[in-house]
């Protein structure tokens, strides 16, 4: 919180110095993206084959697609009808958007979504090692799921194997320690290069979007993942409190991936196993992305709404039809859905590519939103398919979010050794 607030004076006060630290954020968010393709490996693999239910990981499977489609398909819409009202609204001139030109670099790196479509490349690695350090998390879970399967199949002869896997585990989560000291330096310079691009509030059509946004996502959470909370036994606001420092994160860096290691801990310590939930929440982070659908369909209509390129009926349903499936290679960092939204309009071919000029200017706090989204809906989603499977321990769930003092990774005495390391005696 003191790195958020002392950002966003520093950026108000001194727009131009506080520019040059953003590197601050972007340092941080690398080294925790670099630890993620480990940490999904090893609690993934090593969950997998300590679980041994291969029944279990076909049935979760078919659940976890049937739910991630079904969540994003209907953020889309909702991002779709709240867009056709807003394009609607007689909105106030929106603020001047950077030169046209800015949009041609962001044009060349939406081109890697495979333009428009879910390449074979994105989802099957090259190599062993590329999947595990490449940063691509699709290609870390998939050699993830075969080796844990590897791991079951071989059975006892597998043991030394898996207790390898589960140390490397257990010192991974002691390096996202380190690392997450940072947090309050990564926030300061987020915040600061946040307010001295776009200031305290940009005016106009700009600020009547970024409104709309907040809101929208908001309705998404309370309404939409709190009534599924409670049909599945647990409060949403409790699992809001619980994350609070994780979200606090996600404000501060505009990215959901820096928490992917802690939020998957609290996960487990809440009563999610890691052999159910590191599966989900990896495959969540790529696609389940609740904030960046809402954001694609609402920021596609009000783009050719301003520019006054108002889409067809048929225009809506084409966008909604390359939305589903270019919202399922965005990764989940920062910028991944202004450039998921380029990669959207360059397949509809419908709106100005130049358009998108206006909104390259608040995508940082368009982003803040879209993580915050991303990270809450992604751990309901664990905890509900968890259940479904029938291996939540809902009993250990409640009375961990509802305890007075909610548990804390950064506490000792409040992270017992989950994962047990077996010692070969040579016996």
């Amino acid at each position: 919180m003191t790195g958020l607030g002392a950002g966003i004076v520093f950026g108000v006060v001194a727009p131009e110095a506080a520019e040059h630290f953003r590197f601050l954020a972007d340092a941080f968010i690398s080294l925790m993206t670099m630890l993620i393709g480990p940490v999904i490996f090893t609690t993934v693999a090593g969950g997998l084959a300590s679980l041994g239910g291969r029944r279990l990981l076909g049935g979760l499977s078919l659940k976890a697609v049937f739910y991630f489609e079904a969540v994003t398909t209907l953020a889309l819409v909702i991002g779709l009808l709240v867009g056709n009202v807003l394009g609607g609204l007689p909105l106030p001139g929106s603020a001047q958007g950077p030169d046209a030109e800015e949009v041609a670099p962001l044009q060349r790196q939406a081109e890697s979504f495979g333009n428009g479509s879910l390449s074979l490349d994105a989802v099957v690695p090259s190599s062993f090692s590329s999947a595990v350090v490449g940063g691509n998390q699709l290609h870390t879970l998939v050699v993830a799921a075969l080796t844990g399967a590897a791991l079951m199949m071989a059975g006892r002869r597998a043991a030394p194997l898996l207790d390898l896997i589960d140390r490397g585990s257990h010192i991974l989560f002691y390096m996202v320690r380190i690392v997450v000291t940072g947090a309050p330096l990564a926030a300061f310079g987020g915040a600061a290069y946040t307010a001295s691009r776009i200031g305290i509030a940009p005016l106009g059509g700009l600020a009547c979007l970024i409104v709309a946004f907040y809101l929208t996502c908001a309705a998404v959470v309370l309404l939409g993942f709190g009534l599924l909370a409670r049909a599945n036994g647990f409060s949403l606001l409790r699992l809001v409190r619980y994350l609070r420092h994780e979200i606090l994160v996600v404000i501060g860096t505009s990215s959901s991936s820096p928490v992917f290691p802690r939020v998957l801990r609290k996960l487990e310590l809440a009563g999610a196993p890691r052999g159910v939930s590191a599966p989900v929440l990896a495959s969540g982070y790529s696609l389940h992305l609740v904030g960046t659908c809402v954001y694609l369909t609402m920021a596609s209509m009000f783009v050719a709404a301003a520019t006054g390129n108002g889409l067809s009926l048929g225009d809506q349903l084409l966008l909604l039809a390359i939305s589903m499936v270019v919202s399922k290679s965005a990764v989940g960092v920062t910028g991944s859905g202004l450039l998921t939204l380029i990669a959207t309009l360059a397949v509809t071919e419908s709106v100005p590519m130049a358009s998108v000029a206006l909104l390259v200017g608040i995508d940082r706090i368009m982003s803040e939103a879209r993580a915050v989204t991303n990270v809450i809906g992604n751990s309901v989603a664990t905890l509900v398919l968890t259940n479904w499977a029938g291996h939540l321990d809902r009993e250990r769930l409640c009375r961990t979010l509802g305890a007075r003092r909610p548990l804390e990774l950064d506490r000792p005495e409040d992270d017992p050794s989950v994962v047990e390391i077996h010692i070969s005696d040579g016996k």
